[in-house]
Formats: structure tokens, C-alpha cells, sequence
């Protein structure tokens, strides 16, 4: 097995959804042969990997206004993960951003131990899990370049699509965003001929990068190990649960369904698991009487209440600036959704790639508009074998295109066959 380098912003791990998504990837992978560079460390998972190297945003920094040396390892504590390099979430504008890049682009950061973790393990093949890092990119070209060693790209955004100030920012940091969208635009399709491969989360967004760039790639799936229950739940009344991420206009949406969920009975609510991006957001829910807001769980948590669900929820914002930007959105969850052997409703618009691929497939209930909401929440609410429907087909596609072990091993075939490719 050849030696993967990872460069991500996200670390491996359990509790983060990016970090989740690659380490699903990698299962049965010999962790001596994966190193990671990443620039947040939320709880990384070191059954994968233990060979880390951090260096936080706010550390470029110091290195490039005082010239202080960082970068750290990451190490296992007894009893405890270790959690270095993590920073709050700051408000991200074009302007921001640029910055970072100039930040980063500098190098000042290099000289805290990265060089040295990089030569130590000898790497035969770069990961970059893409995103709207720039200098990310750029670095990721370089190093592959300087150490002859092929580049795979792993991609579930379309941020080079992107042609609107997806920031949503005023002033001068909206007016800085061409220039942003210009810098990213040329470093990402800079990488993207230097990549041997690459490879998306769904076909949509593979089409969509196939039709701008020539580079070998296909689909792989978002993975998952879990397992379907023996004795699906039947509760009285229904439990509806949602799982996941409540920032991009979600709340809004799961607000509209539980107002329609009280229309038809007053007994059933929506718990809601996941962080609420602000407290204004997290009030609205747990103000909302048919919504219990439980807040940030455990990934084990989440497995357990999946299974003890009879209605997993997934939505996704119908405000028009999210129908969008969103139009690719492939939530981590859908994986686990399709295998736990629960029913799944998704509430999204028809055209999201989520949508298209649940309803092509015949694998959950796929509604599009209220009117369509009530009818289908009635009958789950008041039929068992309504909620059966699509669980054989929602298993069987989990076999076939979301298995942790079957993705993992053709991930391992490309990482393994991919050769330098270097068009710049």
C-alpha cells in the first residue's frame, strides 16, 4: 500500500462530517501508511490515522506577523483524544479569505516542523480533500510537484461554480469577491491539471466538473458502516428524528414541516439533534412546540436513535439564494439514512442532487412542496407498512453504492494506481 498524505481542512474524525467522509474512505487502510496536514484538529479520530500535523489559522498568522515557529503533532492521550489546533469559526467574506491566502501563501508557517513531517514520512501520494482554500490548493500542486508523487483530488463542492458572492457579504468585502473568485478559479484549475484523478460524491457534481475539466475521475459515494436494526421501531406515536448540520437555511425548513406536522396531530414531534449555527436559531426551535431541540450528540448517539426512529428527517432550504448554492448538497447523513433500515422522508427541491438521486432510485419519500408534505406525513404517521415501503430498496442501495468496505477498497485502488500527472 502506498503512503497517503492527506491535506484537508477538517482532521479525520468521528464528530465532524468532512472528517467522517474521508475516513469512511480509508477503512481497512494500514494507518502506518496515512499522514495528515490539516488546519482544524476536532477530535481526530486516531484509529486512522496516527500520524498528525496541525496548523490552525490563527498560528499562520503569528508565524507570519512575529515570526514564531508552529505546527504541532497530534497525540493520543490516555483516556482522552487530544484536540489541537482547534479555533472558533470566524465570519468567512471574500476579503477574509483573501487574506488567509496571503497568510498562508507566505510560507512563515513552514518553519515550525512541517517540512520536517513531511520528509519524515517519505509520501507516495497526496489526498486533497478540496474546498475554497486557494492556498490549499496551491499547496497541494507544489507539493506533489516537488516530491514527484501523483495528486488525487476529492471533491463535494461546487464552489468553482460559484459566480455570486456566496459569502452573502456588504461593503468592500462583497466588492472584493471577483477578485477572490478569480484567484480560487485559477489555482483550482491549475490543480486540477496537475491531478492524476479525481473523484466526487455524487453524479451530479461529476458532471458538472467533467463539462470544465478534462481529469479522469468518477463517482464514489458517501460511506457508512452502520448496520440495519433487527426490530425496526414502532412507536406510539411515531418518533420523527432529524440528524445533522442546521446552518444553510435548514431550520427554516424543518420549521415549516413541524407546522405542518401539527396540522395533522398534536401528539408528534420532531426531535431535532445537531448545533444550531447561532442562538437565535436555536431559540426558533425550541420554541417551536412540535420540535424537542436536543442539540450536538455523539456519532454513537446518532446510530442509536436511528435505529430507534421510525421517521428519519432530512430537509434542505427552499429560500431561493440555498436552491443555489445548494443544488449539489449530499448530506453526509443520507448514507446512514439509506442503511439503518428506518423510513426516510426527505423535504427538499426537486432539482437538488440529493433529490434527484433518492427519488431515480426509488429509495425514500421525496417531496418537493407542502401540499405534497401533509399527504405523505399523514400516511407515515398512521400506516407501519407505509413506512416500509422503501426500505428494501434504500438497503440494497446502501450495499451497492455506500458500503464503508466495497467504497474503501476502490478508493484504495485509485490512491494505489494513480500516477504523477503534471500538465502545468
Amino acid at each position: 500500500m502506498k503512503r497517503i498524505l492527506i491535506l484537508a481542512n477538517n482532521c479525520l474524525s468521528d464528530t465532524n462530517a468532512n472528517g467522517r467522509t474521508l475516513a469512511n474512505m480509508l477503512v481497512g487502510y494500514p494507518k502506518e501508511c496515512i499522514a495528515q496536514f490539516a488546519l482544524r484538529a476536532d477530535n481526530p479520530n486516531f484509529d486512522c490515522c496516527e500520524n498528525y500535523f496541525c496548523v490552525s489559522d490563527s498560528e499562520a498568522l503569528r508565524a507570519f506577523v512575529k515570526g514564531a515557529r508552529v505546527g504541532r503533532r497530534l497525540e493520543k492521550q490516555e483516556g482522552r483524544t487530544a484536540v489541537a489546533g482547534a479555533e472558533k469559526k470566524r465570519a468567512r467574506t471574500a476579503l477574509t479569505m483573501l487574506l488567509r491566502n496571503l497568510v498562508w501563501n507566505s510560507g512563515c508557517w513552514k518553519k515550525g516542523g512541517f517540512l520536517a513531517f513531511i520528509e519524515n514520512f517519505s509520501p507516495e501520494v497526496l489526498l486533497l480533500q478540496a474546498g475554497d482554500c486557494a492556498f490549499l490548493l496551491r499547496l497541494a500542486r507544489r507539493l506533489a510537484k516537488e516530491y514527484r508523487i501523483p495528486l488525487v483530488i476529492y471533491n463535494s463542492e461546487g464552489y468553482y461554480f460559484k459566480d455570486y458572492d456566496y459569502f452573502r457579504a456588504q461593503g468592500l468585502a462583497h466588492l472584493c469577491y471577483p477578485l477572490f473568485r478569480r484567484q480560487l478559479c485559477r489555482q483550482f484549475r491549475k490543480t486540477m491539471r496537475a491531478a492524476s484523478y479525481a473523484v466526487y460524491n455524487c453524479t451530479a457534481l461529476q458532471k458538472a466538473y467533467a463539462a470544465a475539466f478534462s481529469t479522469p475521475s468518477e463517482v464514489i459515494y458517501t460511506a457508512t458502516q452502520l448496520q440495519p436494526c433487527a426490530a425496526p421501531s414502532e412507536n406510539h406515536p411515531p418518533r420523527i428524528s432529524y440528524y445533522g448540520n442546521l446552518g444553510v437555511g435548514r431550520h427554516e425548513t424543518l420549521l415549516a414541516v413541524a407546522k405542518t406536522l401539527r396540522e395533522l396531530t398534536d401528539d408528534c414531534c420532531i426531535d431535532v439533534y445537531g448545533k444550531a449555527p447561532s442562538e437565535e436559531i436555536e431559540q426558533a426551535l425550541k420554541a417551536c412546540p412540535q420540535i424537542r431541540f436536543h442539540g450536538f450528540v455523539s456519532y454513537a448517539q446518532v446510530r442509536e436513535g436511528m435505529h430507534g426512529s421510525d421517521i428519519l428527517l432530512h430537509v434542505e432550504s427552499f429560500d431561493s439564494f440555498y436552491r443555489e448554492d445548494s443544488k449539489y448538497a449530499f448530506s453526509t447523513k443520507i448514507a446512514d439514512s439509506l442503511a439503518c433500515g428506518t423510513c426516510f422522508l426527505l423535504f427538499a427541491p426537486s432539482e437538488f442532487a440529493c433529490a434527484q438521486y433518492l427519488r431515480e432510485k426509488k429509495a425514500a419519500y421525496v417531496v418537493s412542496d407542502l401540499s405534497a408534505l401533509k399527504e405523505t406525513l399523514d400516511r407515515l404517521l398512521h400506516s407501519p407498512d407505509e413506512r416500509k415501503r422503501y426500505v428494501r430498496n434504500a438497503l440494497r442501495l446502501a450495499e451497492k453504492n455506500h458500503s464503508a468496505r466495497a467504497n474503501a477498497a476502490r478508493f484504495a485502488e485509485i490512491l494505489n494506481n494513480a500516477e504523477t500527472e503534471d500538465k502545468t
